[in-house]
C-alpha cells in the first residue's frame, strides 16, 4: 500500500472551519479508539490545507468520507 492510499487532503476554507475541523479529528479519533494519525500543513498544495495520514487505509476513507459529511451538515446541505 502506497501513501496516496492513506492520506486524506483537507482545504481548511475558514478561520471557523480550522476550528470545527479540530474538534472533528478529536472526535473522530476517539470514536474509533485513537489511531495512529500524522497531520501534516501542506502549503505545496495551495491554501489553509492539511495531509491527515493514517497508518491504515479503511480508516483514512471513513475520515474522509466522515469530513465530507460533516461539511455538507454544516453548509446546510
Amino acid at each position: 500500500m502506497n501513501a496516496a492510499d492513506i492520506a486524506v487532503e483537507i482545504c481548511i476554507a475558514s478561520a471557523e472551519e480550522a476550528l470545527r475541523f479540530s474538534g472533528f479529528v478529536q472526535a473522530f479519533l476517539s470514536r474509533n479508539g485513537f489511531p495512529f494519525v500524522i497531520i501534516h500543513n501542506a502549503p505545496e498544495l495551495g491554501g489553509e490545507r492539511r495531509k491527515v495520514v493514517f497508518e491504515d487505509a479503511s480508516v483514512s476513507r471513513k475520515f474522509a468520507r466522515e469530513w465530507r459529511m460533516d461539511r455538507l451538515a454544516a453548509c446546510g446541505a
